[in-house]
């Protein structure tokens, strides 16, 4: 069986997309792994928001879960799980280095499969990941997402539009093009094998990035993502031990509050929202110790 995986979305936080939206001072090696269930078969994808397709470099977690909360569709299934667990393994810098340098060859719109030998992937995993047109005004953005989301141009709150941009899926079983990338590799002595590959037309998320004020930090960012259910099942995400994961209720579904500390001591704090009858989770990020569970559920509510 060929090991590959469906990268996106964050065990470090927009690490693809984060030059895309200029926070990756701030996001790198935040969130854990999440695991995506489609069509009976599993696969891992980085847990975030604006994540462009990466590897997860290594293993699944050797950790068990402490606690799991969940979200379920009305016939009581989970669709979102999210464990406390006791923290994880890091990949080297020197493997993500030689990640982002070949994402960052790549133009807007191209799409690679990425596969890198070596200990921080003992399960030989092929990554791919995509560099998405960013758009800085709202009616290019929603021309391209069509009848998906409604992007609003601001949020309740006064946060306004900053840039948005579209992820698509790709083909996450292809042994064919998997064995000649080992083949490369291993024939070569390579690091890093790279293909050109481009994704489905169907789309897999939208990211979009607002601020507070003029002149904000980004502290005052807020950050949307919402994702294309068609075809999964569930997912899965990974919270701090001490991070505060609470039932809500957002418009007229059950939803997630989570709040907890990143690695690098920054406050996180979340909502998410499966709408069951659109096939699609919402999910509300802010990286702003400020902002109250009460305005990040205010944001939620009025998405359409």
């Amino acid at each position: 069986m060929t090991r590959s995986q469906q990268p996106d979305d964050w065990k470090q936080q927009l690490l693809a997309a984060a030059d895309d939206f200029d926070v990756k001072d701030q996001v790198l090696q935040k969130i854990k792994e999440r695991k995506n269930i489609s069509e009976g078969k599993q696969m891992k994808k980085r847990l975030g928001l604006l994540v462009a397709a990466i590897l997860v470099f290594g293993g699944t977690s050797a950790y068990a879960a402490m606690k799991v909360y969940e979200l379920k569709n009305e016939k009581g299934e989970a669709v979102v799980k999210v464990q406390q667990t006791a923290p994880q393994p890091q990949s080297s810098s020197e493997t993500m280095k030689t990640f982002e340098d070949a994402r960052n060859s790549l133009k807007p719109g191209e799409g690679a499969a990425i596969y890198m030998p070596g200990p921080d992937n003992p399960d030989k995993r092929v990554s791919f990941t995509y560099i998405p047109v960013e758009h800085l005004t709202t009616p290019p953005l929603q021309k391209e997402v069509g009848s998906f989301y409604e992007v609003p141009a601001e949020l309740a709150g006064g946060y306004k539009f900053v840039k948005g941009h579209v992820e698509y899926p790709f083909d996450y079983s292809q042994p064919e093009l998997f064995e000649e990338m080992y083949t490369e590799a291993e024939k070569d002595k390579k690091q890093i094998v790279m293909r050109k590959v481009s994704p489905k037309p169907t789309i897999n998320r939208v990211f979009t990035l607002y601020k507070g004020s003029e002149g904000a930090e980004k502290d005052g960012d807020v950050y949307i993502a919402v994702t294309n259910f068609e075809g999964l099942k569930w997912i899965e995400e990974e919270a701090g031990q001490d991070a505060i994961v609470e039932k809500v209720k957002v418009q007229k579904y059950e939803g997630m509050y989570v709040a907890q500390k990143l690695l690098d001591g920054k406050e996180q704090k979340k909502v998410q929202v499966y709408q069951e009858d659109k096939n699609r989770l919402i999910e509300v990020v802010a990286m702003n110790p400020v902002l109250t569970k009460k305005e990040l559920l205010a944001i939620a509510e009025n998405l359409k």
